[in-house]
């Protein structure tokens, strides 16, 4: 990676399932395979629990590298941008000299409430300064997409009329620096939904909302699409699983495809 790389950047910011926690087998896709035309980029953090998630980030360099699933002992764990960016390169969106760069903005259990997003939030306000850095290593760097996934970290502390101001004027912010890109979000995990009902449908209206409310902004259902505990049987039923994860990607881009027609 250089700075004279001509980057297409896709912002990724959220919680966990857009940090991506998903794990196990991948059977109905092809596995991601790591390519010099995807990149990453990351910061280093240091993540607490006290009373929630608290993330402080050390004064230390971004980082770039070719994109790939991150591995924990020997598993591996999904991202939806992945096979975005796979959809993105198939459907000859990425021109030739140009490489797709992914802002890895996301962290598990990050929240408006926590004061993390918002925009004045401090992940918030990192993910921006990443994405700033980026867009001036080269002149004819643009951001195409901003791919969203979070409120869990919210149901059960921020009311969906305060959650909905809070990520309309995050919209608005993210739009007024880089231009009208594609915003798509996604609903929660089928099998969590139920022990948070009322206020994960709550929030899955704000963004509904949103998306009819935007050009250029969808909200991609989450039917049919499994848990870590469906298909690893291990108690995790708020994150979608690695295969899942496959699946919310192509959805992604199949909602970004539809917009940029």
């Amino acid at each position: 990676m250089c700075a004279c790389d001509k980057y297409d950047i896709i912002i990724e910011g959220g919680q966990s399932n857009a940090e991506g926690s998903g794990i196990g087998p991948v059977t109905k896709y092809k596995e991601f395979v790591p390519t010099e035309q995807i990149v990453y980029m990351n910061v280093e953090k240091e993540i607490t629990i006290a009373d929630g998630v608290r993330v402080a980030y050390p004064d230390k360099d971004f980082i770039f590298e070719t994109a790939s699933e991150r591995e924990n002992n020997g598993q591996k764990y999904g991202d939806l941008a992945l096979t975005f960016a796979e959809d993105y390169i198939n459907a000859s969106l990425l021109r030739e000299e140009r490489k797709l760069l992914i802002i890895r903005g996301a962290i598990g259990g990050t929240s408006f409430n926590l004061k993390q997003w918002g925009v004045d939030g401090s992940v918030y306000t990192k993910m921006i300064e990443m994405t700033d850095y980026a867009m001036k290593l080269n002149p004819e760097n643009r951001v195409v997409a901003f791919l969203w996934h979070q409120g869990e970290g919210d149901t059960n502390h921020t009311p969906a009329d305060i959650y909905r101001q809070k990520m309309e004027a995050v919209l608005h912010d993210i739009r007024a620096r880089y231009g009208k890109m594609p915003f798509i979000a996604g609903d929660f995990v089928p099998e969590w939904i139920p022990t948070r009902l009322e206020n994960c449908l709550g929030l899955a209206r704000v963004y509904r909302q949103i998306s009819s409310d935007n050009q250029k902004a969808a909200f991609v259902e989450s039917d049919g699409l499994l848990s870590n505990n469906q298909m690893m049987n291990n108690g995790d039923n708020i994150h979608f699983c690695r295969e899942a994860l496959y699946e919310l990607g192509h959805r992604y881009f199949d909602a970004f495809s539809k917009m940029i027609k």
